[in-house]
């Protein structure tokens, strides 16, 4: 798949494969059932994965499922992950540092895990991380190691501001949604800015499709979003492949 691209495409965010998370979580499927989920998202036509070190065992069950794909096959990906913020398995909990030397163990963890990255981000990022030496001096480091886009994961229009007034930053990712309008700002200046964009948390972690029928929720959901134009892909998160193909369905729709 080219990067960066122009339109919108859809994405998929794997965090529900590596640990509990949501509206009302699920428990966290077994190995077999995550290469059975991730075979049928690619035979479904998924090319853009986003995944993090903070998703407990989503990075290394997804890199898991990178290396039984031929060279082509991979080739046809966009992977995406993000440093900032890792898992402690011991604690079961994330544990958030931006220093360069925890940015840089992160990132070669990634390679290792992923095999390659495609697109890297800030994870939970702030005004003051996106503007601190260490943080640029890592994504300098990721570019020349190969990543080809670099940018952050921000909740804040300040944050936005600073990416896209510095070249480094190639691609935002922010929630949004049709009840979480907060960042709409953000989804006309990354635009006006020529970043890529990705939305995160279309359904609310779940919270929109509880009620009523959940093929028309979800055409409502991805619908709102499309209101505001903008080159990138909507993330959408599942652990069905059921509910993978209803959105996939109603975002071509």
């Amino acid at each position: 798949m080219k990067l960066p691209w122009t339109g919108l495409e859809f994405g998929l965010g794997l965090l529900e494969i590596g640990r509990a998370w949501g509206f009302r979580p699920s428990p966290v499927p077994d190995d077999e059932q995550v290469a059975e989920f991730l075979r049928g998202a690619y035979e479904a036509g998924v090319r853009i994965f986003d995944t993090a070190p903070s998703y407990a065992w989503s990075e290394p069950r997804f890199g898991a499922f990178l290396g039984r794909l031929t060279a082509e096959q991979r080739d046809s990906l966009i992977v995406a992950t993000k440093f900032g913020e890792s898992w402690d398995f011991d604690a079961n909990q994330p544990v958030l540092d931006h220093s360069y030397d925890a940015l840089m163990h992160s990132l070669e963890e990634s390679f290792r895990r992923l095999g390659r990255i495609d697109i890297l981000q800030v994870h939970r990022s702030t005004p003051e991380v996106l503007r601190a030496p260490g943080t640029i001096r890592a994504l300098e480091a990721a570019k020349a190691a190969g990543i080809r886009v670099v940018g952050a994961s921000v909740k804040d229009l300040e944050s936005v501001e600073i990416a896209c007034t510095n070249d480094l930053f190639q691609i935002l990712q922010i929630p949004y949604n049709r009840r979480n309008q907060a960042m709409r700002p953000a989804v006309e200046r990354a635009r006006a800015a020529g970043r890529l964009l990705f939305t995160n948390r279309p359904f609310a972690e779940g919270e929109l499709l509880q009620a009523g029928d959940r093929s028309a929720a979800i055409r409502a959901c991805f619908a709102a979003i499309r209101e505001t134009p903008f080159d990138g892909a909507i993330l959408a998160g599942t652990r069905s492949v059921e509910h993978l193909k209803q959105n996939l369905a109603a975002f071509q729709g």
